[in-house]
């Protein structure tokens, strides 16, 4: 499966769906918009950057950023959003929140952590790279993928895109 044959499938779907992606995750944007069809899926994509922006995107402050408890009220927040917006009963939100390779000391290890929510299912898939083996644009393009599986789970294509980790990385899924 390649990224293109993906994001045409899920163009094809009748799902629609709100993203909010802080973080890492970014590449998906592009992967979403360069084909064509992106109108039918795309609701809204909002990147609430800050943690400002985020805690006002919440409408709480944060104990913990960058955690699977953030991405499922961001997944919710979305789900809400893609419900005001639509019609269609067949809506999802989605979400991101990473801490990946940056130009300065960060505590904390890179990861990711995508949440979905749908009237089907929710859940979240968290992934953990080893720290200073990749560069950004390489955690963002795994993220990235990692989110197209997600939309497909979601919508029922259940055709995924391959996902390339070292031994000492984790990606687990978890459905609540």
């Amino acid at each position: 499966m390649t990224i293109k044959n993906l994001v045409n499938k899920i163009h094809s779907s009748r799902f629609q769906g709100c993203f909010s992606i802080t973080g890492g995750g970014m590449k998906i944007i592009d992967y979403l918009f360069k084909t064509p069809g992106s109108s039918k899926t795309i609701l809204e994509i909002l990147i609430p950057y800050s943690k400002h922006s985020l805690s006002d995107f919440l409408s709480e402050n944060l104990d913990s950023h960058v955690s699977h408890l953030e991405a499922i009220n961001m997944a919710e927040k979305s789900y809400l959003r893609s419900k005001a917006l639509s019609n269609n009963p067949d809506i999802f939100g989605l979400s991101c929140t990473a801490a990946i390779s940056t130009n300065r000391l960060r505590k904390g290890g890179d990861r990711a952590y995508i949440a979905w929510y749908s009237k089907f299912s929710n859940g979240y898939t968290s992934v953990v790279f080893e720290k200073n083996i990749r560069k950004r644009v390489e955690e963002d393009i795994i993220i990235s993928k990692i989110i197209l599986n997600t939309i497909s789970k979601i919508i029922g294509i259940n055709e995924y895109l391959k996902i390339n980790l070292y031994e000492s990385e984790k990606l687990e899924e978890h459905n609540l």
